[in-house]
């Protein structure tokens, strides 16, 4: 009796989700027997946000100052008060009273000192007037400095008394720098999620021959490439959502039900999106060593400039044409309207639609970089 020969599966909608669906099955299951690797991923941008935002995050305190009163007059008199008033009140400065002007200034030169104030013989709201020596190589605390000594000699010369404070209205409740740094911290796992998952595991798998091997069944190229993809972007989006949540809990953000829907949202498109890109990067890589050296400058193209820690319209006009097609800056900013001011989901729309286009050409181009060397 003979038997009947065994058709060919195929190609259709079922299997190449069948397909996607076993690649990041094994993806995930690579992953989660690696757990130190996972949770240094989750706990490298916590880390991130504690030292980094609270090192950034304080004033500046007992910054040593050196007065030189060489007028001798009523006028200095309320100049060193307010010097005082600075070293009591906000801690702000460590004065030293000096009578000679050229050892406060070599002390300035040898770091003992940030800055030195003099107040010159005949001090005078007409002239002379006050003259603030300081080490502009720290540009905090010499702009700080200047800054406070500035208000002293105002008020003291009376510069300021019958100038009428200007008005000064906030849009939304106070932030410090420690919130402010928040969604970046959450892009920060995001893109190291995205790296061990969509570039550290495609370029494992091709090493160890499970490109070659799936490449064998019925898995077209294109499902490989979309599993890849959507596995990556699932786990860096867990990291991310994980992230997020520690930083619900150690920042007072004003979040509702909605922010946070459309936040897990945006962590999702912003995880896919990297890990889209890292798949392209490394599309042809053939060993781990090559991620290795381009972590760094990966890095710092996609991290500093999305404006994670300054913003971007600060940025050179070379830095801005970077940032305005990083995928990480439009994941920041949508972070930062929903979680920062509690912007309506919608209107977060368009850099959405920027991340899922991005993910689409990079998975495109990528199938493209993958058929030539498979």
């Amino acid at each position: 009796m003979k038997s009947e020969p065994r058709r060919p599966l195929a190609r259709g909608p079922r299997l190449v989700a069948l397909g996607i669906a076993a690649i990041c099955q094994r993806a995930y299951l690579t992953l989660w027997r690696q757990p130190i690797l996972l949770i240094s991923t989750m706990l490298f941008p916590l880390v991130y946000l504690l030292v980094l935002g609270n090192a950034l995050n304080r004033q500046l305190v007992q910054l040593p100052l050196a007065v030189v009163d060489e007028a001798g007059n009523a006028l200095s008199a309320e100049c060193r008060r307010g010097v005082l008033a600075l070293q009591t009140g906000r801690d702000l400065v460590h004065a030293t009273f000096s009578a000679d002007r050229a050892s406060a200034l070599e002390d300035l030169r040898r770091g003992r000192f940030r800055g030195v104030w003099v107040l010159p013989f005949g001090l005078s709201p007409a002239g002379p007037v006050p003259a603030f020596i300081g080490d502009n190589t720290d540009r905090f605390s010499y702009d700080v400095l200047e800054s406070a000594l500035g208000q002293i000699w105002a008020e003291a010369s009376g510069a300021g008394k019958n100038i009428a404070p200007a008005a000064k209205l906030e849009a939304f409740p106070y932030v410090d720098y420690l919130t402010y740094l928040s969604p970046a911290i959450v892009c920060l796992a995001i893109f190291m999620g995205s790296m061990v998952s969509g570039g550290l595991q495609v370029i494992e798998d091709r090493m160890f021959g499970y490109h070659e091997g799936y490449l064998v069944t019925p898995i077209s190229t294109g499902t490989l490439v979309a599993g890849h993809i959507l596995a990556g972007g699932i786990v860096a989006s867990f990291a991310g959502a994980l992230v997020l949540l520690g930083v619900l809990l150690l920042t007072p953000l004003p979040v509702t039900f909605a922010s946070i829907g459309a936040g897990l949202l945006t962590v999702f498109l912003t995880s896919l999106s990297i890990a889209s890109l890292w798949f392209l990067l490394f599309a042809r890589a053939q060993r781990t060593s090559v991620l290795r050296g381009m972590f760094g400058i990966i890095n710092v193209i996609l991290f500093f400039p999305a404006g994670a820690l300054y913003p971007v319209e600060s940025y050179p006009k070379w830095l801005r044409m970077i940032s305005d097609v990083n995928p990480l800056t439009y994941g920041l900013r949508a972070l930062r309207d929903l979680l920062l001011r509690g912007a309506d989901p919608m209107s977060c729309l368009p850099e959405l639609l920027f991340l899922l286009t991005f993910a689409l050409v990079c998975g495109v181009l990528t199938q493209v970089l993958f058929r030539r060397e498979v």
